[in-house]
């Protein structure tokens, strides 16, 4: 395995807990340390008390859609530095070009298999270290 980085704190931000506690177990085992918001406005709300190092953000989510909650986290200050990653199941150019315009550093999609996801991760964290 490639070297852990621990303390980094990873938000998942997806609507499905099953999903969110399988990317938890997954990154846990690396080191990583992680937080679950299962809509946009949960992520929101959790993101205004607390700091994260990397954001995992699903696009199709019932309440804001991820590229909302990311256009929401880019106009703010406190915020828009954080780097996110989609990680969705929406496969279209569109959707991925939209995401990569307002500002997402990667755009994965489902499924994506743990060392690739890790990998992914890992490469953002070192360049916005």
């Amino acid at each position: 395995m490639g070297e852990k980085i621990l303390g980094e704190k990873i938000l998942i931000v997806d609507d499905d807990p099953l999903l969110c506690n399988l990317l938890r177990m997954a990154l846990g085992r690396e080191g990583f340390d992680t937080a679950e918001a299962y809509s946009g406005e949960d992520a929101l709300s959790y993101l205004k008390a607390n700091t994260v190092d990397l954001i995992l953000l699903d696009v199709m989510m019932a309440d804001l859609n991820g590229f909302d909650v990311l256009r929401q986290l880019k106009a703010d200050n406190a915020t828009r530095n954080i780097p996110v990653i989609f990680l969705t199941a929406r496969v279209d150019a569109i959707s991925q070009k939209t995401g990569m315009d307002i500002g997402a550093i990667e755009y994965l999609t489902k499924p994506i298999t743990p060392d690739v996801l890790i990998e992914r991760i890992r490469s953002v964290l070192t360049a916005h270290a």
